[in-house]
């Protein structure tokens, strides 16, 4: 036997209504239970159905209980009594088991099985009865479902084993035996005494035969009526007896197998009418309209919104239908309410499917689904018909596609007719209504801030309170519209910057002009000057030459002094004129290296102001000055010498008688001229070619001032090019009407240094 575990102690007791109703085939297999039994077991259907019936058996039972279940049943008997359940999580629960037979037609195919809560004082007898046979410590069996101790006595007598046709059978034997008897003994010459004596005898035990016979029939036959009247009023509890086997017993039993089945089809149409009603309850409180129809289509339930909803349409649907009422709506045909009653007839005779359809009843429209609607077998047993009058649904849908499109065509003002609507259409209208109004209240503030924008003026915001998307757009558009404010506004600062700079750019172009003209003059003359210095300085190199072949021929003179003393004087008259003629000429070279070294401390300052350009010539300036200062040096240093020999000319003549002892000295000094003029030629090449590169670095600077000149003009055309730019771009920036914000303030506090900075740097490069 199937031994469940593990269990617990705990009881798990039944409601008072409960009935645990299964069935199971021949082999025990669940074949169905119903919702009380899956509750109390605490198993799913799921995992009922399919399994063996001894999975919900608790180990107390004892084993005589289920040898005895199951020979009672397959005798066909049906078998009450206490019995243990084990439920899925180990609990326990005590049912009044009623088990019979089951058929369908003539043919056994299962067993059925109805449950009731067992009453306390059967619970504990049972505890303890079943305890007692598990221990093997009680007389007591187990006989169809009952407990009870053996009857010897009925056991001993044999007339309880026979049937009730045997029974009058062997009455009637005994009585035609009596009579049979008497006849004989009568014969026989017994006394009329003896006879009587037999003949009460055999009355006394007829009577007490036919007493006992009658009271256990008429006795079950009572009850078995009795049970036919509780039948009949709906008493399908009462315990039936069914302990004998003789023709009333099998009545009894036949009555027993009909009280379990019956309880069990009663209790299930109690529950399916149970059930029934709350879906009659859920449809006469729901609001969708539904219409339920026979086999014959003939109308046998409208739910309250059904018949308001026909009753309101009433009007329309007599256009079509002739004589149609909502309050005569039951019993009238189904496929009547339609334009084509025949055709849906014959659609709704072989509809096998849900049917939607769409129908019209003058200014009524109605969406309509029709579903068949069929037994455990498929067998059809009428019709469901669900209506909903989509005639308000369809204008707004229309309203709708109105609203939709103008809404597409950029016109934000119409509105839906709410008129006659109710609920999620309603909410649904009244839902579109406000996000009509609010997208149009978002766009017109949109398109003001916008046209306020094409007009120059950027002062309005967007300032309704928005949320979502419309919020995003409200403060994008307020950002743009403040960033472009302030764009304007530094656009505005920066046209007034530029304007003042470019005026002081122009200004000191001008002023640079000006002077770059001034610059190129001075060139001019410079330039002029350095040609009179280039002829000065050949000059002074053809002088220098000349000298340098005077002092050579000098020196040849004094070489041949001693020979030529007579003709001292007129050589030393000779002499001094040439020293006062070379005086003469060392002052012009001085003189020379004067004007040079003033040229080149000019041509530095010119250079340092041409900047980059005047670089080079910088180079050169220094350079002359440098060779211009060597031969003022120079030119000192002979002009010295000179004015010694001229002296010395001059005191010649009063020494000549010296000239012989100072002639040595005289040829060294004219050859110490000699070096010196030759040094002076010397320089007097490079001065001379020194000039000539300043000369034509004068030029090259002349050329580039006379560019810069040009450049100048440029610039200064390019300045007031850019004045009147941003005249015109401070003119379409004037266009922008602004709020004086503290940020706009400060914006144009921050251009003010700007500025000035310009105008300065303007100023400083002019």
């Amino acid at each position: 036997m199937r031994n469940n575990l593990p269990v617990t102690r705990r009881e798990f007791v039944l409601e008072g209504d409960d009935l645990l109703v299964s069935r199971t085939d021949l082999r025990g297999t669940i074949v169905y239970v119903n919702p009380e039994f899956v509750r109390v077991s605490g198993f799913t259907e799921a995992e009922l159905i399919g399994q063996p019936h001894n999975l919900i058996r608790h180990p107390d039972m004892p084993v005589e209980a289920f040898a005895d279940f199951w020979r009672t049943l397959k005798a066909g008997r049906p078998w009450v009594g206490m019995v243990k359940n084990r439920r899925k999580d180990g609990d326990h629960y005590w049912v009044v088991a009623h088990v019979t037979p089951y058929h369908e037609g003539a043919e056994h195919v299962g067993y059925m099985s109805v449950r009731r809560k067992a009453g306390r004082a059967e619970i504990a007898a049972a505890e303890r009865d079943y305890a007692a046979m598990r221990a093997g410590t009680t007389p007591l069996r187990i006989r169809h479902g009952a407990l009870a101790a053996p009857d010897r006595l009925r056991a001993l007598n044999p007339l309880w084993r026979l049937s009730l046709r045997q029974r009058l059978l062997l009455a009637a034997a005994g009585v035609g035996g009596l009579g049979a008897a008497l006849v004989l003994l009568a014969s026989a010459g017994m006394s009329l005494p003896a006879l009587l004596a037999i003949v009460a005898g055999a009355t006394a035990a007829a009577g007490y035969c036919a007493w006992w016979l009658s009271s256990d029939v008429l006795g079950r036959l009572d009850a078995a009526v009795a049970h036919l009247r509780d039948f009949a009023s709906g008493e399908y509890t009462h315990s039936i007896a069914i302990d004998r086997d003789d023709e009333v017993g099998r009545v009894l039993l036949g009555l027993k197998s009909m009280q379990i089945r019956l309880g069990f089809e009663i209790e299930d149409r109690r529950r399916e009418a149970a059930q029934m009603a709350r879906v009659r309850s859920a449809l006469d409180a729901a609001s969708t309209s539904v219409l339920v129809a026979g086999h014959d289509h003939a109308i046998v339930y409208a739910n309250p919104a059904a018949r308001d909803m026909l009753a309101a349409a009433e009007a329309d649907l007599r256009g079509v239908v002739p004589g149609f009422s909502a309050a005569s709506l039951d019993g009238s045909a189904l496929h009547a309410l339609d334009h084509a009653p025949e055709a849906q007839r014959e659609r709704l005779s072989t509809l096998a499917a849900p049917h939607p359809y769409r129908i019209a009843f003058g200014a009524r429209t109605f969406d309509v689904t029709a579903t068949p609607v069929v037994d455990a077998r498929g067998a059809r047993l009428g019709t469901v018909a669900e209506w909903r009058d989509r005639t308000v649904e369809l204008g707004l849908e229309r309203e709708v596609e109105t609203v939709v499109a103008a809404a597409a065509d950029g016109d934000f003002s119409r509105r839906l007719d709410l008129h006659g609507a109710t609920g999620f259409v309603h909410a649904v209208g009244t839902g579109l209504g406000r996000l009509m109004q609010a997208t149009e209240r978002s766009l017109r503030e949109t398109a003001g801030v916008l046209d306020a924008l094409s007009h120059g003026d950027l002062r309005p915001r967007i300032t309704s309170d928005m949320g979502g998307l419309f919020g995003e757009m409200k403060s994008s558009t307020n950002a743009a519209v403040d960033q472009l404010a302030q764009l304007v506004a530094d656009i505005q600062g920066a046209t007034r910057t530029i304007g003042e700079a470019a005026a002081g750019i122009a200004e000191g172009n001008t002023d640079l002009s000006t002077r770059t003209g001034q610059q190129a003059a001075s060139l001019q003359e410079t330039a002029s000057s350095m040609e009179q210095l280039t002829a000065t300085v050949r000059q002074n190199a053809e002088n220098a030459l000349r000298a340098n072949g005077l002092a050579a021929g000098a020196g040849e003179v004094a070489e041949d002094g001693g020979k030529v003393v007579a003709d001292v004087i007129a050589t030393m008259a000779a002499i001094s004129e040439s020293s006062r003629r070379i005086t003469d000429i060392i002052g012009v070279i001085d003189g020379i290296a004067f004007q040079t070294n003033i040229l080149a401390l000019n041509a530095a300052v010119e250079a340092a102001r041409a900047g980059e350009e005047g670089r080079g010539f910088a180079v050169v300036a220094s350079e002359v000055r440098s060779l211009a200062l060597r031969s003022a040096d120079a030119a000192r240093e002979i002009k010295a010498l000179i004015a010694d020999s001229a002296t010395k000319v001059e005191q010649g003549a009063g020494r000549v008688d010296q000239a012989g002892r100072t002639m040595t000295e005289m040829v060294t000094a004219v050859g110490r001229v000699t070096d010196i003029m030759a040094e002076i030629s010397s320089a007097s090449r490079e001065q001379s070619v020194g000039i000539e590169q300043v000369n034509h670095t004068v030029t090259q600077l002349d050329e580039a001032t006379q560019q810069n000149a040009a450049l100048v003009e440029q610039a200064s055309a390019a300045a007031r090019s850019l004045q009147e730019q941003a005249a015109g771009l401070a003119s379409a920036a004037a266009r922008f009407r602004l709020d004086e914000a503290p940020g706009m303030r400060a914006q144009q506090e921050r251009t003010a240094p700007v500025r000035s900075g310009a105008t300065r740097r303007a100023r400083a490069l002019a």
